[in-house]
């Protein structure tokens, strides 16, 4: 602003406030009307309203027609403070003038600076009147929306403002209006307690799948094939191996509804029977575009979320027909594990299905399952003796049922499921191998050894030692050329026993079946590029699994609030113990007094459990070292 247009007693706008200029100098000596405090300010900072002298500052009152006349006659022109006071007011004193701005300022009907006001159209006013009703309506509306927050009690139309709250727990967002106005931290935590709280979510709502975005809005199958459809694409004749004559057990969880593989002996050789799902699923389909953007199926306690749509699984299930139709692994196993004479071939099998537990009751009577048995525990000694790292610790099954009531069970140590598990061992080195000398690009899965030596742990008690064995591992690692696996004590390895359930075990076949038939397989840079696919997703369903056990555990503490039962100190965790409950397979932090060692055993009781934060704490009372 130029000094030259201002005199002493001017009417002023200083930062919306009224001021009267009182002294020129290289700062202006100003007094705000409303505070009767004087001030210097900068030229820049300040408005000329009126060229005073300024004796009383009065707000004057426009008739509602009087300021209807003068927008209709200024309507949709630039105008100023002094045509707009006339028109309204009949005069331009200093009070008319600093009403006139309080008009402009109030946006109804005139809007700007004061120098340069515009006066709103008919439409404009039509506009800016529906504006502010709407905007008077949510506010009134949020309004009301608190009031029923304090009372708990909220309804179906509070859900919009919920909802923002619930985006910043899903890690969707990362605000929200109504922890701003309690005054709460905005996280997820406190977005998850709150949702809780005011009941718009149940108190035990698994969260997890959906931050992972894991959890789809709608599954989008309709323009996939049927199984009915991809068997007219493919080679109905297909030549495969007879094997219903051989005795076949897939052995699995009494629960599994998706078996996908089997194991039988001929007097000779050790068999490992997988779903040919490849069979259906070519490369680049749709459908392997599917499988591949879900990497593997979801196991959560209260839902599956398979990889393939599930009348793939009903169709290819190894078991879940009279005969079924496998990628079958054949291998010669010596008495000193040693594996040799590896054949792939397409088959057809007749399938007996067994629980683990029944499985361990056969062992001892058939006389397969008993030759299986001894070559599966030769292969492990072998392992052993490469420094193979066996880790065991606590693991239990968590369900929930309809009804939302959780159930905890240990895994029975069985030696069926070691028998099981280490025929696919055997498998998926037997393959890699194959695949090795064949030089078939191939998902090889590795593990590079520890940075240290291996802790000493002969001194441990077994939990805390298998714990610091856990602890000095490394990530297992997905590659498109052979390298070796150090925890499990092979040179090469590929995971080629679940195609239904794990996209790479799919990609594997797809290979395979390729390499069989004389067709071009994929490269290793295409072998690359699907891992590369795969490996966030499958990273986060892993997350979302262990995430949502623990939390479903938490909640069946909360649902058994007079639990009690032993716990294992397995580390000291800077002042706290940490410490694993091995009939739950939780593990958790707390301070405990006296600082147990590793290896201690705690009876606790009274938990007491923070879902948003996945944390528990107990009575405890140590009852030996």
């Amino acid at each position: 602003m130029s000094l030259s247009n201002l005199k002493v007693g001017a009417l002023l706008l200083y930062k919306s406030q009224p001021a009267e200029l009182m002294r020129l100098g290289d700062k202006i000596e100003i007094k705000l009307l409303s505070q009767s405090l004087s001030k210097k300010v900068r030229p820049k900072d300040i408005a000329l309203l009126h060229p005073g002298p300024v004796t009383q500052l009065d707000v004057m009152n426009p008739a509602a027609e009087d300021l209807e006349e003068a927008r209709s006659l200024l309507s949709g022109e630039a105008t100023t403070l002094n045509e707009i006071a006339d028109l309204i007011f009949n005069e331009t004193s200093v009070s008319a003038i600093w009403s006139t701005w309080l008009l402009v300022t109030e946006g109804l009907h005139f809007y700007g600076s004061p120098n340069s006001i515009k006066v709103r159209s008919d439409d404009e006013l039509v506009q800016e009147k529906s504006r502010r009703a709407a905007k008077k309506a949510r506010n009134e509306s949020w309004h009301s929306f608190l009031e029923r927050v304090e009372k708990k009690e909220l309804i179906e139309s509070d859900r919009p403002f919920m909802e923002e709250v619930e985006n910043l727990a899903l890690e969707r967002g990362s605000e929200s209006r109504l922890l701003r106005h309690l005054n709460k931290q905005q996280n997820k935590e406190n977005a998850h307690t709150l949702l809780i709280d005011l009941g718009f979510w149940k108190e035990s709502y698994n969260p997890y799948p959906q931050r992972l975005e894991l959890i789809d809005t709608h599954a989008e199958t309709e323009s996939l094939p049927s199984p009915a459809e991809c068997r007219a694409v493919t080679l109905t004749d297909e030549e495969r191996l007879d094997l219903t004559g051989l005795k076949a057990f897939a052995i699995d969880d009494d629960d599994s509804n998706d078996p996908d593989d089997a194991v039988s002996f001929d007097d000779k050789r050790l068999w490992v029977h997988v779903a040919d799902v490849a069979s259906l699923v070519d490369i680049d389909s749709p459908l392997d575009l599917y499988a591949r953007g879900r990497a593997a199926t979801l196991y959560l306690p209260e839902k599956i979320r398979t990889m393939l749509p599930e009348e793939f699984t009903e169709e290819l299930g190894i078991g879940l027909h009279e005969v079924s139709k496998a990628l079958s692994f054949a291998m010669t196993v010596s008495e000193e594990g040693i594996i040799s004479d590896f054949e792939v071939i397409p088959t057809i099998i007749k399938v007996t299905r067994l629980s683990y537990l029944e499985a361990e009751n056969l062992i001892s009577e058939d006389e397969d399952l008993k030759k299986i048995s001894a070559l599966t525990q030769a292969h492990r000694q072998k392992r052993l003796r490469a420094d193979a790292v066996e880790i065991e610790m606590p693991e239990a099954r968590v369900k929930v049922t309809e009804d939302g009531c959780v159930t905890v069970t240990p895994f029975a140590n069985f030696s069926s499921r070691a028998m099981v598990s280490e025929a696919m061992l055997i498998a998926g080195s037997a393959c890699a191998e194959y695949t090795r000398e064949q030089n078939l690009p191939m998902p090889y899965a590795g593990q590079v050894s520890p940075n240290h030596e291996m802790p000493y742990t002969e001194d441990l008690a077994p939990l805390a030692a298998m714990f610091t064995k856990r602890r000095s591992m490394r990530p297992g690692r997905i590659n498109s050329t052979p390298h070796s696996h150090f925890g499990l004590g092979l040179a090469a390895y590929i995971r080629v026993t679940s195609p239904l359930r794990r996209y790479l075990d799919l990609v594997a076949h797809q290979q395979l079946r390729r390499h069989l038939k004389g067709e071009t397989p994929l490269s290793e840079n295409e072998i690359t590029q699907k891992i590369g696919a795969v490996n966030t997703i499958g990273n986060q369903i892993r997350q979302a699994e262990r995430l949502s056990n623990r939390h479903w555990t938490l909640v069946y503490l909360q649902q058994h609030p007079d639990w009690q039962g032993e716990a294992v100190v397995i580390a000291e965790w800077g002042r706290k113990s940490l410490l694993i409950i091995p009939e739950l397979a939780l593990e958790f932090e707390q301070n405990i007094p006296g600082t147990p060692l590793p290896g201690s055993h705690l009876i606790l009781s009274s938990p007491r459990v923070n879902l948003p934060y996945l944390e528990v704490f107990f009575r405890a009372k140590t009852v030996h070292r």
